[in-house]
């Protein structure tokens, strides 16, 4: 029997200019291509293209992945709408799965009212919390509440997602499916040296790294024998390597800008900790993979990573508290026995490619039994 077509559409998704913007989502699509015929299409504006329109295709596994890239200007961003439409209209899918609202859910919502085609919708977006939201025009907020109702599930990265979500008006019928995690440990020996390491990236407003460096600083004080890892790239890295120096930690701290998946896993075999000092986050990926490698997590209360790290994952503490956070690595380097890496690796087999793709599925599945 052959299988059904589900057609994804993706605000964000790798592309040329920006390889790890969306991966995440890339992954969950990954994940349910052995039952169905499934393909991706995503817009990504750029003036880096001769042409005012751009498309291109590509094959990941059995997947079809088209990328439109398009230059700025309202006129560039209606055509490629336009083609959008025409190209879904081809493919003829029996389900649409949006991901992160914006166009993609205002078309399926659409596309649903002219051809029946259900959609549901997963949703990353971390702004229903912060000012993004309320930020939006009215009419962008009228199209995410009509295309909420509409879609016959969305599926949520976390319960903190959801509520902020509700807060926000946004009602419709929620699900909880978590991220993919997906890497290989490697059975590397530690350093006599405790190493923590973060990951992510360096943006302030966000990841509060400062807040990082100035407790391993004060550290540091009582304890030589440290090391601090700290992998990826954004708007704040020359702040952070300023501030490092400033702080005489170039000895003990290094940069390693943006890396491959392979590489922050080989980093997170060796290190002995990881640290989210975030001021938010729907999810966290980089925790369970912290996890899938065998160690232990001291992260903030900051929304998703609570919904699977506990006093048995490692130590949360509230958030932009540098008290707490020197406490809970100080803590970390006493107690680090009480942590089994075999205990840590078994939590995070959740989000494993198989279990998430089986609840993926198991949604699908129940959509399409009740449509057709």
């Amino acid at each position: 029997m052959a299988k059904k077509k589900v057609l994804h559409l993706a605000k964000w998704y790798p592309n040329k200019e920006e390889p790890l913007l969306g991966i995440f989502i890339q992954k969950h699509i990954q994940s349910v291509q052995q039952y169905y015929d499934n393909k991706v299409i995503s817009i990504y504006e750029t003036n880096t293209i001769n042409s005012n329109i751009h498309r291109v295709v590509n094959h990941l596994n059995n997947t079809e992945e088209v990328v439109f890239y398009h230059k700025k200007g309202l006129l560039n961003k209606i055509k490629v709408l336009y083609r959008v439409w025409k190209e879904t209209k081809r493919f003829k899918p029996h389900l649409i799965h949006t991901h992160v609202m914006g166009w993609t859910s205002s078309l399926a919502y659409f596309f649903s009212g002219t051809n029946q085609t259900p959609f549901l919708i997963s949703e990353h977006w971390s702004g229903y919390r912060k000012k993004g939201y309320a930020q939006l025009n009215f009419a962008s907020k009228i199209l995410r509440k009509k295309s909420a109702k509409k879609a016959r599930q969305i599926c949520v990265v976390s319960n903190f997602l959801k509520e902020n979500m509700l807060k926000c008006g946004v009602t419709a019928n929620y699900t909880t499916v978590g991220n993919v995690v997906d890497g290989k440990a490697l059975d590397i020996e530690k350093s006599k040296t405790f190493s923590f390491v973060f990951a992510g990236d360096l943006i302030q407003e966000t990841k509060n790294v400062k807040g990082i460096l100035e407790a391993f600083a004060e550290l540091i004080k009582r304890n030589k024998n440290i090391h601090l890892d700290i992998i990826g790239d954004g708007k704040d890295l020359k702040n952070y390597k300023e501030l490092s120096d400033k702080l005489e930690l170039n000895n003990h701290v290094f940069f390693h800008g943006n890396q491959s998946n392979d590489y922050v896993f080989k980093i997170l075999s060796r290190s002995h900790a990881l640290l989210l000092n975030s001021y938010i986050e729907t999810f966290s990926i980089i925790c369970a993979e912290a996890l899938l490698c065998g160690i232990p997590v001291i992260a903030t209360k900051c929304g998703g990573p609570e919904s699977f790290l506990n006093d048995k994952t490692g130590i949360l503490i509230d958030i932009d508290n540098k008290k707490q956070l020197i406490t809970a690595m100080e803590s970390m380097i006493n107690n680090y026995d009480q942590y089994e890496p075999e205990k840590l690796k078994s939590m995070a087999r959740q989000f494993s490619m198989e279990i998430i793709g089986e609840n993926l599925h198991t949604e699908y599945s129940s959509i399409l039994k009740s449509t057709y």
